[in-house]
């Protein structure tokens, strides 16, 4: 689990969990329910994440794509999924920056099992000090 700013600079990195693992236990157990949210923030998440509960209990929004219930999108879930999309492309490019170092391509050995969340936390972090993902405003200008 991870958690990206809107700027695309990754703030959380969870330990790395087995794959037996709910999306729930895991944000349960990582401790990001306990970061320091203000009022009013939001998370995104894929569908199959179930933590809306405990966001509410702390006053954070949480952003899922819409699921296409009857035949067709209104036309308020179409700009919703659109914005939603806009801004995951952004996650899906950290997440591929941090899959780019390739420690993780093949089964780790045994050995340094004991040190894989270790390993993957310092590939996030190191993945902050590449160039930006989005570009600010004063950036433009250059």
């Amino acid at each position: 689990l991870i958690g990206i700013s809107p700027d695309g600079t990754v703030t959380f990195v969870s330990q790395l969990y087995t794959g037996s693992i709910s999306d729930k236990e895991c944000v349960e157990k990582s401790g990001f329910l306990k970061l320091p949210f203000d009022d009013g923030d939001s998370i995104m998440a894929d569908k199959g994440f179930k933590i809306e509960d405990d966001l509410k209990k702390i006053n954070v929004k949480l952003n899922i794509p819409p699921f296409l219930r009857k035949g067709h999108f209104t036309s308020e879930e179409v700009n919703e999924t659109e914005a939603i999309a806009s801004l995951r492309i952004h996650v899906e490019r950290r997440i591929q920056r941090i899959k780019n170092f390739h420690i993780f391509d093949r089964p780790i050995s045994i050995s340094i099992a004991p040190v894989a969340s270790e390993m993957w936390t310092v590939c996030a972090i190191l993945s902050n000090f590449q160039s930006p993902l989005i570009k600010s405003c004063s950036d433009e200008s250059i």
